[in-house]
Parts: structure tokens; C-alpha cells; sequence
């Protein structure tokens, strides 16, 4: 077995590393598993210098059922949304986007009267020439916020734009393609799933992420010569039922590259979890984080990361055992359930389900 190399291009990874478990944060699953929400984000080498971006979301409910819009929703995927986009390296900014949407929660029927999900889905194509800068996050609200659009496609908008600017910048620190790359070949993949358990009466979750930097090679290199660089993260979180407030929380992350693949260690964060212990994933948690960590640049990825959380919560408590008959927040007329209001597009006060659930 040959060992990965101290070289720029490594020949082959080694496996089966006994210290490579060392010192790592335990992630072990506890309770009953309820829910799944994965997001992925892929950087590719497109045409004429432009970044290509193939990213999706999707939601899998384990168990249960949910009375909303007049049917009973069981289990399966239930939330399956893709956006492509191309990104301009030299202004950083989004020269197309579009999205689409294999599964919904809501087909058209009359309970709906008539409307679905994917109704303003082509409203994420006047993204096109928004820059990822620092008000990336306010254009997304302004145009497919609340009840202008899908809140999945905007939480993976939300994690997409961070994502291709801090992949493109480290691409650039790696100096991962000195000599350009090919159409179609991958830049960075960014993985983050969120798994939510039923513990004792309790929402237990964990996160992980994997970030992983390729280098261009040629088209028939070795598998091992494409690793630049690794980042993951990994977190532990328990809520409680009702506000849904983080009363255990543990956070690790491991950081290699082909100079540190074998030695690397995880590092515990406790300086970020401690200072969440106490507070809510049901509101404010992310202007909580972003005062925590936004201006900690090495941080981005963590902060990325922990952003997805709450929104995987929510998915988390629909799948929770008659969530809707125990959470007061989550109740509504004729003993059903649903979003917020204004959360989204078919959750607005005026629109179909909003009328009759916000009456």
C-alpha cells in the first residue's frame, strides 16, 4: 500500500490509517431516527473561463404522518429542489441561475385551489447578476423571500452563494489549477446533512459537512492526484420540544491537505457552542450566528454549516410523533399543520392554505 505523498500530486490515499481515528469527535446517532435534509453544493469548470454550479436540496421523512392541506402526508422524499447557475470568476458575480423542482410538498388541488409550489419558481432567474458579496443574502430575501417563493430553494440559495465564493477563493490559495481545467471538471463539492432524532421527548440532531478542493489533472489521472484539500465539520445538538432552544451542543472540524492528510486531528470547538447554549433555532438563531461568527473569516464554513441547522429543524419537528397536536405554534384550524406565515410562497396569509389556517 503506498501512503500519500508530501508531493503536490499525490499517487494514492492511503487507507486503513489507525491514528486517523484518533482524537476525533464522536457522532453517534440517539433516539429514533425522524427526518433527513442533505444539500450539496458543485463547482464545475465550465466554458469561456465561467464556474458552473449544480446544487440540490432534499428532504426525507422517516416516519409518521402530517395532516396539512387537507391529505395526510407520509413519509418519502418530500422536498426535492435544484438550482444551476453559472458564476463570472472576474466580478463574482451569478451570470445565470435557474431552478427547478422534481418533488413538492403541494401539487395543485382544490384544497390549493389550484396553486403549487413551482407557481414563482422563475422568479430565482432574476437572480442573474447578483453579486456574492456581502448583500447576496438581502437580493435573495428582496426577490424570493417569504411569500415570493420556495423556503428550500431559498435555503439552498442561501448556502450556495457563500459556498462558490469561498471555494473559488481557496481554489485560489491552493493554487489547485495553475494550468486552467477542463470543461466539466469538478472544482469543490460542499455536503451537508442534518440528521434529526426523537430522544426522550427531545429533538436530537447532528450535522455533518464535508468540503472537498480538487485539482486539475489530466482526464485519466489516478483518483488520489485530483485531492487538493478537506475541510469537515461535525456537530451534535439537542433541542427542546416546544422553543426549540439548544440546551447540548458540540462542534468538531478537521482541516487536511496533501501535506496533512495522515497527521490531522479534529478540533473541538467548544469557543462556538458554548455561547449558542440557550438560545432558539425557532427565530432570531441567525442573526445569532452571524454576530458570533461573520467576522471571522476562517470561520465562513462553520458559520455556512450551522446556518442550515434551523431550517432542518423544521423539517425535523413536522416528522416528531403528533408534533401538531403538542406544539402550540405548530396547531392550526381542523386540527392540521403548516409553515409559518408569510414563510413561503403557499404558506402566505392570502394565499389558499394561508386563509384557512391564519383565519
Amino acid at each position: 500500500m503506498r501512503k500519500l505523498s508530501h508531493h503536490r500530486r499525490p499517487a494514492r490515499l492511503a487507507e486503513g490509517v489507525a491514528h486517523l481515528q484518533k482524537e476525533r469527535m464522536r457522532l453517534e446517532a440517539r433516539g429514533i431516527p425522524i427526518h433527513t435534509r442533505t444539500l450539496s453544493v458543485t463547482l464545475l469548470a465550465g466554458e469561456d473561463s465561467r464556474v458552473d454550479v449544480a446544487a440540490y436540496v432534499l428532504d426525507l421523512r422517516k416516519r409518521g404522518f402530517v395532516p396539512v392541506a387537507g391529505d395526510l402526508q407520509g413519509t418519502g422524499i418530500i422536498h426535492h429542489m435544484q438550482i444551476d447557475a453559472a458564476i463570472d470568476p472576474a466580478t463574482r458575480t451569478l451570470s445565470q441561475i435557474t431552478a427547478l423542482m422534481p418533488t413538492v410538498a403541494f401539487e395543485p388541488s382544490v384544497a390549493s385551489e389550484g396553486e403549487s409550489c413551482r407557481d414563482l419558481v422563475g422568479r430565482v432567474d432574476h437572480l442573474a447578476g447578483t453579486a456574492l458579496d456581502g448583500g447576496y443574502a438581502r437580493r435573495l430575501g428582496v426577490e424570493i423571500g417569504g411569500p415570493r417563493g420556495c423556503s428550500h430553494v431559498l435555503t439552498l440559495a442561501q448556502l450556495l452563494g457563500p459556498t462558490a465564493a469561498w471555494a473559488l477563493d481557496e481554489d485560489r490559495r491552493l493554487d489547485a489549477a495553475p494550468a486552467g481545467r477542463r470543461p466539466g471538471e469538478r472544482i469543490f463539492r460542499r455536503d451537508v446533512t442534518v440528521d434529526g432524532y426523537e430522544l426522550a421527548g427531545d429533538l436530537y440532531l447532528t450535522l455533518q459537512m464535508n468540503d472537498l478542493h480538487l485539482r486539475a489533472v489530466a482526464a485519466d489521472a489516478a483518483a488520489a492526484d485530483r485531492f487538493a484539500a478537506q475541510l469537515e465539520v461535525r456537530v451534535a445538538a439537542r433541542l427542546t420540544m416546544g422553543e426549540m432552544s439548544l440546551v447540548e451542543l458540540e462542534i468538531a472540524e478537521r482541516r487536511r491537505d496533501v501535506h496533512t492528510f495522515e497527521s490531522a486531528a479534529w478540533r473541538s470547538r467548544p469557543d462556538r457552542a458554548a455561547p449558542l447554549l440557550g438560545a432558539s433555532l425557532r427565530s432570531g438563531i441567525s442573526a445569532l450566528l452571524i454576530r458570533q461568527l461573520g467576522e471571522a473569516a476562517d470561520d465562513r464554513p462553520l458559520l455556512d454549516a450551522l446556518l442550515m441547522l434551523a431550517p432542518a429543524t423544521v423539517q425535523c419537528m413536522a416528522s416528531f410523533v403528533d408534533t401538531w397536536t403538542q406544539v402550540p405554534w405548530m396547531r392550526a384550524t381542523g386540527s392540521e399543520t403548516g409553515g409559518y406565515p408569510d414563510s413561503c410562497y403557499m404558506w402566505r396569509r392570502d394565499g389558499a392554505l394561508g386563509r384557512k389556517r391564519f383565519a
